[in-house]
């Protein structure tokens, strides 16, 4: 018989035992449960960064396809423009080559706005009747193109058919305007190269502002100068002390030019001087704040008064803007009483002082020279015969602009015509209307285009 000693001692140890095996199988439950835990909280982020991921490439698709969006409605409105110039132009035409052109222009904007049309959102573009009437007139005018180019002349019914396309096109580019601004999308093109051209910047949309640059240098005169003499001349063109020229980054290329910074009375300003002659290639004020203390007009005399006392000789304005406190304006040489466009400086006057602080004379070296033949084969009143009687033409001019095969002597009738100021050139040798130009007036003053 057992003793009650060691019996007791067993239950004891059996009691233990089955304790240690309730106590291993609740460890064996407590870290089951622990590892589904992790595995969910390892799913359910995984999940979470799946998700944020695809928010993450929606928003950007989204992104996309809006600024997707706001480009073909900048495309569209700019060729909208276009071609509403282009309609008005037609108008005014006179000779049957610049009509064709025109018209073969106008027909490849008319595709173009068609092709933009279609690619916008029905509730951008307006409805379907809008991309229906771009390819009507791009048909139109194609057959137009074609009479033309033939030998033949605009009618009076096509004159007619051009006033009513002009109408429609001026309500549609109205309704395209409207439809961007409210969308919040595409601003206007020519507001996107304005803040895509750096300031200060002296790009100017004047009459045959950007001439020709792709011959030799005419007026890069003088032999080869020195750094100490580039030296002087930048302190004489900025109007500084030479102690005050700082020297900067040379310019290579056609115009090879020594860098120089002055510290003048209306801040600094960067100054480049060609290496051949000592000319004054450009020069640029580091920052755009002035005051307004002096007048537009007073500004302009001292521009005047500057470029004679530079060398340049007699130069007439031509168009003026104003901004941020600067007079910006273009001068183009005269000779004989004619304005030669292509030999243009353009300059920046601080309204503060009055003072030149900006030049951009590239456009006058390339092309200044004296010419010879300015005298026309036909009188301003043959000239003026040549201009249809829809413009209200004022005196005219003879001047010289730049052409693809170079220049030509015309005579410039500057008149309104709906509403709007025109300038036409009519070959003075031959009659033909070269060149018509609407003039675009802005905050800042008035553009050629």
């Amino acid at each position: 018989m057992e003793p009650e000693k060691t019996r007791h001692d067993r239950n004891v140890s059996d009691k233990g035992r089955k304790g240690s095996r309730r106590k291993a199988s609740a460890c064996v439950d407590w870290d089951g449960g622990r590892t589904l835990t992790v595995t969910f909280a390892l799913l359910f982020v995984l999940s979470l960064s799946a998700n944020a991921a695809q928010a993450a490439e929606a928003r950007a698709l989204r992104l996309h396809v809006e600024m997707e969006q706001q480009r073909n409605m900048a495309e569209v409105v700019g060729a909208m423009a276009d071609i509403e110039v282009n309609l008005q132009k037609l108008l005014l035409a006179s000779g049957a080559r610049q009509s064709a052109e025109l018209l073969g222009e106008t027909a490849l904007l008319a595709q173009h706005l068609e092709g933009g049309l279609a690619r916008l959102p029905a509730e951008d573009s307006g409805t379907g009747d809008a991309m229906k009437f771009a390819g009507q007139m791009g048909d139109y005018i194609m057959t137009l193109a074609s009479q033309v180019s033939g030998g033949g002349m605009l009618s009076t019914r096509d004159e007619k058919q051009l006033e009513g396309l002009l109408a429609a096109c001026q309500g549609l580019n109205a309704h395209l305007v409207s439809a961007a601004q409210e969308s919040g999308g595409a601003a206007l093109p020519d507001e996107e190269n304005e803040s895509a051209i750096p300031y200060p910047s002296l790009i100017y949309d004047g009459p045959f502002s950007d001439g020709r640059t792709e011959q030799t240098p005419r007026a890069l005169t003088g032999g080869r100068i020195t750094r100490e003499q580039a030296r002087m001349a930048a302190a004489r063109y900025a109007g500084a002390d030479e102690e005050k020229i700082r020297e900067a980054a040379d310019s290579g290329g056609i115009f090879e030019a020594f860098g120089f910074s002055a510290d003048t009375p209306d801040g600094r300003v960067s100054v480049q001087v060609t290496g051949q002659g000592g000319h004054l290639l450009w020069m640029m004020p580091e920052s755009a704040e002035f005051e307004e203390r002096v007048s537009q007009e007073a500004c302009l005399a001292y521009a005047q008064a500057w470029l004679e006392e530079m060398g340049f000789g007699r130069m007439e304005r031509c168009f003026v803007q104003q901004y941020d406190g600067m007079v910006v304006a273009n001068f183009a040489a005269v000779q004989e009483g004619v304005l030669l466009y292509p030999d243009q400086v353009k300059l920046q006057m601080s309204m503060a002082t009055g003072r030149v602080v900006g030049a951009e004379c590239s456009q006058y070296l390339m092309n200044h020279e004296r010419r010879n033949g300015l005298v026309p084969a036909m009188t301003q009143e043959q000239a003026r015969e040549m201009l249809t009687s829809r413009l209200q033409a004022d005196e005219g001019r003879l001047c010289v602009i730049p052409t693809d095969a170079g220049e030509r002597l015309c005579w410039e009738f500057r008149g309104t015509f709906s509403g709007e100021t025109y300038y036409v050139y009519i070959d003075a040798s031959t009659g033909e209307a070269t060149e018509i130009l609407r003039i675009s007036r802005t905050a800042q003053g008035e553009a050629a285009v």
